[in-house]
């Protein structure tokens, strides 16, 4: 009743879309355990698998699959096209990644290195989200959550996204999770961030590069 085909009639899994899911997948994990290390703040999402890693006992990974398969059963029962193989994948490489470097701790180094370096997670990050993008092979669950609010709801995505944000920023200080200004600098600067990273991917001749034949 409730079966999940990820392809359509005629359609079979593509190598090339797999493979741009798993680094990317894996980039924002690098980005993701940069901006835990330096205890500046991370983005809203991080920030609430923390608070809940704390609560429960688990891990950040651990923490970030609990959090997104709640978030995939809300979609897929809402708008269940936004979900793909990559949509599985994705949390699943993310917490590997970022439980594999549980042990970066940068709370030692000088201020000015730890904003540099939190500067370079958050980049990073948004590196990853668009290299994951390209395979267009699913949305994340955090995206597509947005995505069917904004289609159920009639809302502009920079509108729910932000709130979105804020709400789960919110709920990960209420957690004990350590906000700071990595936390405000992603709310405000992520989606642009995002944006111009799609723009160098999709120029010549990095398009011709990762998207020829993963159509």
């Amino acid at each position: 009743m409730f079966a999940v085909s990820f392809f359509g009639k005629g359609e079979s899994m593509d190598l090339r879309k797999l493979l741009l899911v798993i680094v990317g997948s894996f980039i924002m994990g690098i980005g993701i355990s940069i901006m835990i290390a330096v205890n500046l703040g991370s983005d809203p999402m991080t920030l609430f698998w923390i608070g809940i890693a704390n609560h429960l006992h688990i891990t950040v990974g651990q923490a970030n699959l609990l959090v997104c398969a709640v978030l995939l059963v809300i979609v897929f029962f809402m708008d269940r096209k936004q979900i793909h193989l990559g949509s599985l994948l994705n949390p699943i490489v993310i917490a590997l990644t970022t439980d594999a470097f549980v042990n970066l701790n940068f709370e030692g180094a000088s201020y000015l290195l730890r904003i540099i370096l939190m500067v370079l997670g958050l980049l990073i990050l948004a590196f990853g989200i668009a290299f994951y993008a390209l395979a267009d092979y699913g949305k994340g669950a955090y995206e597509a959550l947005v995505f069917t609010l904004c289609d159920r709801f009639h809302l502009a995505v920079g509108i729910v996204r932000t709130s979105a944000d804020i709400f789960f920023a919110i709920l990960g200080i209420v957690l004990g999770a350590p906000a700071a200004i990595g936390t405000l600098l992603a709310i405000v600067c992520m989606g642009s961030g995002i944006q111009l990273c799609l723009k160098l991917l999709t120029s010549q001749p990095i398009k011709r590069i990762l998207l020829k034949k993963a159509k």
